[in-house]
């Protein structure tokens, strides 16, 4: 009797009391009824549904607290721990509320046990995470993958500029120079060039992640905080600090190794450098051209993922939809009868307005977030023994939803306008219900009925309500395309017999059925003024959104492959060309006895080939590794799809064939008399 109090999002308040403080004590009202506003909440916080501006206490009525309703499964639970307290501990005190349920109800037992009923209790932010997680980490594995190529190319370079500089560090510190000074000049050289990088890569990333903004982070959990902050900042700048004394620290480690006078004594000509280095270079390439084979693999596996999720049926036909939503109070709407009498007379309204085809009612829109599943059995089904009571989804709709929604009739017929409170209660199916319980048989004109006890599995039972199935629809899908609904199928009543207060309208109109959103609120408008229009979005937006798991991840992982693809060909084109430069003397002498280009090129060719060889071999052994981790990311693609990492191979193959040509190239227009007189 006290509920009637409300705590407000910062936005909400802003937006409602312009940051009033004196709306605290006020008045608000919310689906008809006045409430006292009590408290603003921080700006920032983020619940568990974002779009939740506003909050209630929640108020069970005695019979929502009564045993018959203790099947109810539409309330999410959370609890902070006390103290030193563990998640196992409340496992198992949860575990002991179960057990002793049980034991309070033992006509549930067997119904619950077979369906494996049971209470799991995870920390909030792996709850918040638990659909996206193997996303992160792939995009995660893909960053870490680039950086790590990134990485060796500067190893490669920095034994590149070491062996440059190597003779003039060993003259200056020859000539008196302190081993601490030449130190100090090679880390800020180091510091210096890896803070320039730094900036130039915080300014990629915040256009980066403009760009992003196309794939709806927001969607993320707390996607709408991500951002270049401080924290970004800082951890850009010291890692870019600590690459840079690496950086600086490596030249002097070979100085300080290195023998001075056998340094001084050699010629002004470059020499190729000792053993050890060129294996490391090379080792350097191969593990490049490995991971880049990896990322490509992984990026086309999931391209071709997500295409097969873009060849699936939703079970209607998205072009051309409107779809908004109401949510009908029970102060002014308080049972089936006025609820229906608001959704019968706003279609009837909607009907008329120009441009649109046809209009019905839901109260579970295909990927609006919102759906339920209640226990059904059909007339005459004999269940196996550890066979478990199905609930299927329920979907209310009204007559015309179907027609507006493209979902195509298998057998018998839609709802009518004849199908009222007052008539013969019926249902319509779906195709994998109708497999379920009439397989091979027609399901038209069969019954299924809603039992009055849970334990009731014949109907017999007091409180039993038996429906009529009068037609089939195509399977619709309701939660997403990818296969993850895991459903026993859908049912669907009609909304004049059981009216949902929150119900979505979906219009069928003409190519522009946005341009009608509009019309549509100043619709209900007319017939309920405090009745807002929200959720309005085309079918088409529905959709793409509910690919955001498959589409984000492939195109980010394409171009992870694409910036891997790049940084490798780069590596492998400067080892090659550091080889030519260090080879000159010895290439000019072979074509100064005889060799000819071809010779030539093939000498530099070769060494290139055989670094992608092995490079290729190793990625291999890696896509294989990590397969079982592309399994559960992929749908309708084996992990080791022949087509696709063919591609993948074929075009690594292609780019570094290329890298390894122009050096080779470049080698074959050596002036020999030019480099021998030098």
């Amino acid at each position: 009797g006290n509920q009637k109090v409300v705590l407000l999002s910062d936005a909400l308040w802003q937006r409602v009391f312009p940051g009033d403080p004196a709306a605290i004590g006020g008045d608000l009202r919310l689906d008809g009824e006045p409430y006292t506003v009590v408290g603003v909440m921080p700006r920032g916080i983020e619940p568990l549904d974002p779009g939740v501006q506003a909050w209630r206490p929640l108020a069970f009525t005695p019979e929502e607290r009564s045993d018959e309703r203790r099947h109810s499964n539409s309330y999410s639970n959370l609890g902070r721990l006390r103290p030193g307290a563990s998640l196992e501990q409340v496992q198992a005190q949860v575990d002991a509320l179960d057990a002793a349920n049980m034991e309070r109800f033992p006509h549930f037992r067997e119904i619950l046990t077979n369906a494996g009923f049971h209470t799991r209790v995870a920390r909030y932010p792996d709850h918040l995470v638990r659909h996206v997680r193997p996303t992160l980490y792939l995009l995660w594995g893909g960053a870490l993958f680039v950086l790590f190529i990134g990485a060796l190319n500067v190893a490669n370079l920095v034994l590149v500029r070491t062996r440059a500089r190597l003779k003039e560090l060993v003259t200056r510190v020859a000539l008196g120079a302190g081993r601490g000074q030449v130190a100090r000049q090679l880390v800020v050289e180091g510091a210096v060039l890896t803070l320039l990088a730094a900036g130039v890569g915080l300014a990629l990333a915040t256009v980066a992640l403009r760009t992003l903004g196309a794939f709806d982070l927001g969607h993320l959990p707390y996607g709408s905080g991500i951002g270049i902050d401080g924290a970004v900042v800082a951890f850009v700048v010291v890692l870019s600090s600590v690459l840079g004394v690496v950086m600086g620290l490596v030249p002097l480690f070979r100085v300080l190794s290195a023998n001075l006078t056998l340094v001084l004594r050699e010629e002004g000509r470059a020499t190729s450098g000792g053993r050890g280095a060129r294996v490391l270079r090379r080792s350097l390439v191969v593990a490049q051209v490995a991971v880049t084979l990896v990322l490509l693999a992984g990026a086309g596996l999931l391209l071709a993922s997500f295409r097969q999720v873009l060849e699936v049926d939703p079970g209607f036909v998205p072009e051309q939809v409107l779809t908004a939503s109401v949510a009908l109070p029970d102060s002014r709407y308080p049972d089936d009868e006025a609820a229906w009498s608001f959704t019968g007379e706003a279609l009837r309204r909607v009907r008329a307005l120009p441009g649109v085809v046809s209009a019905g009612a839901t109260g579970t829109i295909p990927f609006g977030g919102r759906y339920s599943s209640s226990v059904i059995l059909a007339e005459g089904y004999a269940m196996e023994p550890d066979e478990s009571l199905i609930a299927p989804n329920r979907v209310n709709v009204s007559p015309g939803y179907f027609e507006a929604m493209g979902v195509r009739l298998v057998r018998g017929r839609f709802f009518r306008e004849s199908d009222e409170a007052t008539s013969l209660p019926v249902v319509i199916v779906d195709e994998t219900l109708a497999r379920k319980f009439w397989p091979g048989d027609d399901p038209v004109g069969r019954r299924l009925f809603r039992p009055g006890d849970v334990d009731d599995l014949t109907g017999s039972g007091e409180g039993t309500v038996f429906f009529t199935v009068v037609g089939v629809v195509k399977d619709v899908r309701l939660l997403d395309l990818a296969g993850g609904e895991r459903t026993v199928g859908t049912y669907f009543f009609p909304m004049a017999q059981d009216t949902p207060r929150l119900v979505t309208l979906a219009l069928k109109t003409g190519p522009r059925p946005a341009s009608l959103q509009g019309p549509l609120r100043a619709t209900v408008a007319s017939l309920d003024p405090e009745l807002p229009v929200f959720d309005s979005k085309t079918m088409d937006a529905r959709v793409e959104t509910a690919l955001l798991n498959q589409r984000s991840p492939a195109l980010l992982s394409l171009a992870f492959g694409i910036v891997a693809l790049l940084l490798s060909a780069v590596g492998l084109y400067g080892v090659l060309a550091y080889l030519v430069a260090q080879r000159t003397r010895e290439i000019a002498i072979r074509v100064a006895i005889g060799s000819s280009p071809g010779a030539v090129f093939g000498l530099v060719f070769r060494e290139g080939v055989a670094l992608v060889g092995v490079g290729l071999l190793a990625g291999a052994l890696g896509v294989l590794a990590l397969r079982r981790t592309m399994a559960g990311l992929l749908f309708g693609v084996q992990p080791l799809d022949p087509l696709v990492i063919g591609a993948a191979l074929l075009l690594l193959v292609l780019v570094a064939l290329a890298a390894c040509s122009l050096p080779a190239r470049r080698a074959t227009r050596i002036a020999p008399w030019a480099v021998l007189a030098g």
